[in-house]
């Protein structure tokens, strides 16, 4: 009964996208950029910034986001978006590091999130919605005159990352030539739900009540986010890294399963160390670059 009632409320939420604020925009940290628009392959109007880097480049790296933050990062030294730790993710200055590094930089809103379309039941699921975000944006690159010759990075994080593998699976074609990814901190629904039965201390009663309001609610299935039975599609190499204590999910279990899952031999796994918050892992390459630019440059030409 008392695992019924909480995962109803928790099944109500989980899925559910909070807008959270843009607070800064690119020319605060002294680059240029130009405010773009382009279709997911549905036809939802995304909402992003492209910018160039320092210096003519043919390299582009393209950037989406965890949920439920946007293409700045996400707001969460203010009210009411401070209850994920108390601090600010800020991905400019990793932008500005690409940048300045000689990448071009697309980075983009998910549906429902910043600026972008609302779209279906408000709610996300990358296995429905999100990977056809993910194959907007590659088409996006292809079809601008001044970027259709690039070579093609990707940098996708939690929901985004999700939502990439799940666009290598149903769409393959689309990653034809694509030279290099990094995927920070994809999450299985399962490993979710397990840590949080566990942590109010309702073990299996929770994640099947979950399962049940979670389908009742919003016709979604758990295995809607799935990264493991997804990263076999990866054909790329592949850059994963991860907080290794996240206090949201079991984290070590559930990463080391889909990195081992990855069927190419150019693979890294990179595990953060010293925090047990989540969103440590979201601002880690605006305050640690070094390991992602020497991984981009390692499949530039």
């Amino acid at each position: 009964m008392i695992a019924n009632f909480l995962m109803k409320k928790v099944a109500k939420v989980i899925a559910d996208v909070p807008r959270t604020p843009i607070l800064r925009r690119p020319d605060e940290y002294g680059m240029a950029y130009e405010e773009i628009t382009f279709p997911s392959s549905d036809g939802i109007v995304l909402e992003g910034w492209y910018m160039p880097a320092k210096k003519p480049s043919n390299k582009v790296v393209i950037c989406n986001h965890f949920s439920p933050g946007n293409r700045y990062g996400y707001a969460g030294h203010i009210k009411p978006w401070h209850k994920a730790g108390g601090f600010e993710v800020n991905f400019l200055p990793k932008y500005k590091a690409l940048v300045e590094a000689g990448y071009n930089v697309l980075a983009y809103d998910l549906r429902n999130h910043g600026f972008s379309a609302p779209a279906q039941n408000g709610g996300y699921n990358p296995n429905l919605f999100e990977y056809k975000d993910v194959i907007g944006s590659l088409n996006y690159i292809r079809s601008r005159t001044d970027t259709k010759e690039m070579d093609i990075h990707l940098h996708s994080m939690c929901l985004g990352g999700n939502a990439t593998l799940v666009a290598m699976r149903k769409a393959p074609e689309a990653f034809e030539g694509i030279k290099s990814m990094m995927l920070i901190q994809p999450i299985s629904g399962t490993a979710l739900i397990k840590k949080l039965s566990k942590n109010m201390k309702l073990g299996k009663k929770g994640e099947i009540a979950f399962e049940k309001h979670y389908k009742e609610i919003w016709g979604y299935r758990m295995s809607d986010s799935a990264p493991i039975g997804d990263a076999p599609f990866i054909n790329i190499p592949t850059f994963v890294v991860q907080v290794r204590e996240d206090a949201f999910t079991c984290a070590e279990e559930d990463v080391q399963a889909i990195y081992d899952a990855i069927p190419v031999k150019e693979k890294k796994l990179y595990w953060i160390e010293g925090t047990k918050q989540r969103f440590r892992g979201y601002t880690y390459f605006s305050e640690n670059p070094q390991q992602m630019l020497e991984w981009y440059d390692q499949y530039s030409n």
